[in-house]
């Protein structure tokens, strides 16, 4: 039986240039009717401190594509490629809707439950949509 309790996944960007400024710390909340992701800038000699956290949420239709990326034996990325860019264009190292997702230890467990979850609720955006249509073409 599909569990459809929320899952909590801590993650991390690694900074894209050199001396460390733009590295991304954040948690992914995959709650029953959209995807959340809180997000801040991790804190460095450069910037001064910690970033203000943000929030971003994301329904789950605009999820094209969730791959758990293994070292090891062990999850070690998380990989999701969302529709729209627009999204998630704010968090550094996102390029094109595509997610690198760097899991945390503490969260590996949690991120094994992930793809299930997500192709049941693309399933149900997808079982809805196509009632939809059908409703639209039985009405004309």
């Amino acid at each position: 039986m599909l569990s459809t309790d929320p899952l909590y996944i801590q993650f991390r960007i690694p900074a894209q240039d050199p001396l460390g400024r733009e590295e991304v710390l954040g948690k992914i909340c995959f709650l029953p009717d959209h995807v959340e992701i809180n997000w801040r800038l991790k804190g460095n000699v450069f910037t001064g401190g910690k970033g203000e956290m943000q929030t971003i949420d994301i329904p789950y239709k605009e999820i094209e594509h969730a791959e758990l990326v293994k070292r090891w034996w062990r999850i070690h990325r998380l990989i999701l490629r969302i529709s729209d860019p627009s999204l998630v264009k704010d968090i550094p190292g996102v390029t094109l809707g595509k997610m690198s997702l760097e899991v945390d230890s503490r969260s590996r467990e949690e991120a094994k439950k992930l793809n299930s979850l997500i192709d049941f609720k693309r399933s149900v955006f997808l079982l809805d949509e196509h009632e939809q249509r059908l409703a639209a073409m039985g009405d004309e």
